[in-house]
């Protein structure tokens, strides 16, 4: 059955005003721009502090948008009190916090932010509707349905005629952003610019990944004859070897230490290409 397609008020969600400021965030940190960096994770720590109404509100939206490798039973919990949660919440107050959160993006930052391209807009859009009961009976229970069978939401939300225009837009300006950067730094730029929402454990386990593909890496380098055969290169690829061996007994991870990895993962990319050159 081909569910009706509705509009969704994305000002109104609060998982997506989240991403506005996550995502403002991140470009900030890119662009080197500290005030908007600044400002934005203020509003992040002002809105979505635990214990806020909009941070419990969005705890309930990553309840339902996290249930892959669940079981049916699970997620039919997780749906059933998930529902229930939200509808303990006080709507008027949620509905306020919004208000004065979308008020401040405007003035504070830009209202240009809410144009920002949220990747999973639309499964966000489609738990609104199932919390939010936007939708007639009939198609709320089908979505329902969908969550519980596959544990995510099945994309039914039409995005409006202008998301089209705006996705080009942010991507275009996106890369531009980006466009310095190789993959895996925009990953850890990313990672530490959010660091700040669960206490750096996110940055702490992709670093963990990373410095080990890294320490891989050099380690192999160093063998090839190239490297091996050439003293002054030799030592400093031990050098680089001291410096992904220190970050293991480090507490916090610094500027100067996110600054460090950004420059490895620029060598290890160089040593890949050379390498991949000389077959």
């Amino acid at each position: 059955m081909k569910l009706k397609k509705s509009k969704h008020n994305k000002k109104r969600n609060t998982a997506f005003l989240y991403e506005v400021l996550i995502r403002e965030v991140t470009k900030s940190v890119v662009a080197g721009n500290i005030d908007i960096k600044n400002k934005s994770l203020k509003l992040c720590k002002e809105f979505f502090k635990p214990g806020s109404i909009l941070r419990k509100e969005k705890d309930i939206y990553d309840s339902l948008l996290s249930l892959d490798g669940v079981t049916t039973e699970i997620r039919e919990k997780v749906l059933f009190e998930a529902k229930k949660d939200y509808d303990s919440i006080d709507r008027t107050e949620v509905f306020n916090q919004q208000t004065k959160l979308i008020n401040k993006i405007n003035k504070q930052l830009d209202p240009t932010a809410f144009n920002n391209f949220v990747q999973n807009y639309k499964d966000l859009a489609t738990v609104a509707q199932i919390l939010n009961r936007e939708l007639p009976t009939k198609e709320r229970v089908l979505l329902e349905s969908s969550l519980i069978a596959k544990g995510a939401p099945l994309e039914k939300t039409e995005m409006k005629p202008t998301d089209n225009l705006v996705y080009k837009t942010f991507v275009t300006k996106f890369n531009q952003s980006y466009s310095g950067l190789l993959e895996e730094q925009k990953n850890l730029v990313t990672y530490h610019a959010l660091s700040f929402s669960d206490h750096g454990l996110s940055l702490k386990a992709f670093l963990n990944e990373e410095l080990r593909r890294l320490k891989k890496a050099v380690s192999s380098a160093m063998a090839k004859d190239y490297v091996s055969s050439d003293e002054n290169m030799h030592e400093k690829m031990g050098g680089v070897c001291d410096i992904l061996e220190s970050f293991k007994d480090k507490e916090a991870i610094d500027q100067d230490s996110i600054l460090k990895v950004l420059e490895i993962q620029e060598l290890v990319r160089e040593l890949e290409t050379e390498e991949a050159n000389a077959q």
